[in-house]
């Protein structure tokens, strides 16, 4: 991994990037799946905005046959979408005649060439279902995903691929072995009451917050919560009781002590009801401390 794989790019996707501890890294290439209606387009239109907001280029490449007149319809809705980007700093492409009549060879070749002209720095490959359907064998989807992921290293050109093929528990398809990391969006029934989840089953090169994690569509687009627990899970610092002592507000108890309790120390006062562990703390917050705070 050379320096330029080692920078971090923030995705612009509220708690996304504290799951990530940073965001994504600079030329690798991700995967973003799940079920249709899932939030993948959205996901990967807020991603190319955000992108343009920090003067980079996006170049959102789709390999269906859905009309962008109709798609960008949809992300004017969103509070993220900025007419005025487009075509410039958010390019839209439709590569699905190219891969009809030129395979996956001239499917890169097109990349290589508009990542060149538009000089985008995030790529976003939409239907990526529609590559490995044109795929002669695994071997030829292999060699697909090893192109791109040398283009995006020496472009230093973001990528991510979307997919509606659910791979389920088990991730084993070529692209899922070899791409940088696999973002899973899910939508599940609990009852009646449906709840929208992120997955990170993988992200090369750095830790990150596992598990599953809540997000939300609305007008403002993707909203991602992490999971306090985890995103809080080590302290941001160590702590150290070190001293002065603090009196508890009964002599006697300070002597057992050695002369009371340290500050910054947790103390915990137990026993059953009537014993006295109330008195006891309206003692201590009374006592008389010299440089208490």
């Amino acid at each position: 991994m050379n320096d330029k794989r080692l920078r971090r790019l923030k995705t612009g996707i509220d708690g996304l990037d504290a799951i990530l501890q940073g965001g994504v890294f600079r030329g690798g290439i991700y995967i973003v799946q799940g079920a249709p209606g899932a939030g993948k387009t959205i996901f990967a239109n807020q991603l190319c905005f955000a992108h343009a907001v920090a003067e980079g280029k996006a170049l959102y490449v789709t390999l269906l046959s859905e009309n962008h007149a109709r798609l960008l319809g949809h992300m004017e809705t969103l509070r993220f979408f900025e007419p005025s980007f487009v075509p410039d700093r958010v390019t839209y492409l439709s590569a699905f005649r190219i891969l009809e009549e030129d395979s996956l060879k001239g499917l890169v070749e097109t990349l290589r060439r508009e990542i060149t002209r538009h000089k985008a720095t995030l790529l976003v490959l939409d239907g990526l279902v529609s590559a490995e359907e044109t795929a002669s064998s695994p071997r030829d989807m292999k060699k697909f995903v090893h192109e791109l992921q040398t283009q995006a290293s020496l472009t230093d050109c973001t990528t991510y691929l979307l997919t509606s093929a659910y791979m389920g528990q088990q991730l084993v398809s070529a692209e899922h072995t070899m791409v940088d990391g696999i973002f899973d969006l899910q939508s599940r029934l609990h009852g009646r009451r449906a709840e929208r989840e992120l997955v990170v089953h993988k992200f090369r090169g750095s830790s990150y917050l596992r598990g599953v994690h809540s997000f939300r569509i609305t007008d403002t687009g993707i909203a991602v919560y992490p999971r306090v627990e985890a995103l809080f899970a080590h302290p941001s610092g160590h702590i150290k009781a070190d001293g002065p002592f603090l009196s508890l507000g009964v002599g006697e108890i300070d002597s057992m002590l050695g002369g009371g309790v340290k500050k910054r120390s947790t103390t915990l006062v137990m026993g059953p009801a009537g014993t006295g562990k109330t008195t006891l703390g309206l003692q201590f917050l009374g006592a008389p401390q010299a440089g208490r705070g």
